[in-house]
């Protein structure tokens, strides 16, 4: 049963969840607050049944309510739901924590009955973060910002442990970073759990420590949440991005990335060419190289393949003595360079071979040159481009070669915003 219950408190909430269900080709029906959840609508089906892998997002519109009213709304539509026909049920709440969140959390509790719920309402992709329980907007607290003033629902407490504290007359345990990261958090504490996230690494520990207690959970939280949990649920192959350029612009990008939690890989070109220095061959450093990416690819992770030199300035100017004292110039570096990273991806890919397919849902590749390297050691004959998937980042499909039919995204090294390797290997990962 791949099917989701969600249940947001209003339309542009209902649909940034749905969307991420939809990512992973689940079919997803959004259904309106008008008629009442389980009563047939204009289609003539129950709004709660779907199909067996059909999810269905209520929005009950109820951000504007009083609590009160709020809490009777959820009530009504949520008590005609069939729980059980679902494999997980999410609370989505506003990622700045606007609206009633105890009360409907409290009303949807009271019908669903679930052994534990999870308030995590972290969206680090958006700037929501959580830190000793104080929810914050690009590192501000919440109510410092301007969403303390807005004229329909002022943000005053962003204390996320004393917004839910004030709907449940019970215990409920903080977790902050340091438990969580440490792995100190028991879930036999409490039945409610507030925890603190940063980045989408915490949000994925809080994941895992939750479904490894194999209970009736009810989720709590925003798409940064259920994106995750998803990514768990429904298991995409991961995305190889291979960046080699030098440029600031690149390198923010796979700072940003790895603050994301994506993987990377360094090659130390430096240590290639101090290769006796290092006491390594050449080829046993490269076979260290192929087999810690593919490695991590196979456990289902995303990453970055890249010219260590492209991490930082240090790392640049390491590689550029080294060059030195190899006697090797601007040019030839460059050229060594893309071919090395190029064999080095093809390898890789290689490892991953299997009669399903190539074992990744994509690759991205930054700088022309490292495209062209890694199409020609893969003897592709070109490329059919599918879509733009944002301004400069073309979708496309290789053609020809063993790689025939794998979609591929390129990107010039010195273009985009910090999120765009991020964002790229995100859409890659969509069916």
């Amino acid at each position: 049963m791949k099917n989701y219950l969600v249940a947001a408190d209003d339309f542009t909430g209902a649909n940034d969840t749905g969307v991420q269900i939809r990512r992973r080709g689940i079919p997803v029906r959004v259904v309106f607050s008008g008629p009442d959840a389980g009563e047939p609508s204009d289609r003539g089906e129950p709004l709660d049944r779907g199909g067996p892998s059909e999810s269905l997002v209520i929005d009950t519109e109820s951000r504007f309510l009083s609590e009160a009213e709020a809490y009777k709304k959820i009530i009504s539509q949520a008590e005609k739901i069939p729980f059980d026909n679902f494999r997980r049920v999410f609370k989505k709440v506003d990622s700045t924590l606007r609206g009633n969140i105890a009360a409907e959390t409290r009303a949807l509790a009271h019908c669903y009955k679930p052994d534990i719920i999870i308030f995590a309402p972290a969206f680090p992709d958006m700037g929501r973060t959580t830190v000793n329980r104080i929810h914050r907007l690009n590192g501000k607290p919440i109510s410092q910002t301007e969403l303390a003033e807005d004229p329909k629902t002022p943000v005053k407490i962003d204390d996320i442990h004393k917004i839910i504290t004030a709907g449940f007359p019970e215990d409920i345990v903080h977790v902050d970073l340091h438990a969580l990261r440490g792995g100190k958090t028991d879930l036999g504490e409490a039945r409610i759990f507030t925890f603190d996230a940063e980045t989408n690494d915490d949000l994925l520990r809080i994941v895992k420590l939750v479904l490894a207690k194999d209970s009736r959970v009810l989720w709590v939280g925003c798409a940064g949440l259920a994106d995750i949990l998803l990514s768990v649920d429904v298991f995409l192959p991961p995305v190889l991005a291979v960046l080699a350029s030098l440029s600031s612009v690149t390198r923010k990008q796979i700072h940003y990335a790895e603050g994301q939690g994506i993987n990377l890989v360094k090659i130390p070109f430096y240590a290639l060419l101090d290769k006796p220095a290092a006491g390594k061959s050449f080829d046993t450093l490269i076979g260290e190289i192929v087999q810690e990416a593919s490695n991590l690819l196979k456990e289902g992770r995303d990453l970055i393949l890249l010219s260590s030199s492209a991490y930082s300035a240090e790392e640049y100017q390491r590689t550029e003595e080294a060059a030195r004292r190899a006697g090797i110039s601007t040019e030839e570096m460059s050229a060594f360079t893309q071919d090395t990273i190029g064999q080095i991806a093809l390898s890789v890919l290689e490892s991953l071979q299997n009669p399903a397919g190539p074992g990744i849902s994509g690759l991205l590749l930054s700088g022309g040159d490292t495209a062209i390297s890694c199409f020609q050691k893969a003897r592709a004959s070109g490329s059919s481009i599918i879509s733009e998937i944002a301004a400069g980042l073309p979708l496309m499909k290789l053609e020809g070669g063993k790689y025939h039919g794998l979609k591929v995204v390129t990107k010039a090294g010195a273009f985009g915003s910090e999120d765009a390797v991020y964002y790229a290997m995100r859409k890659l990962k969509e069916p």
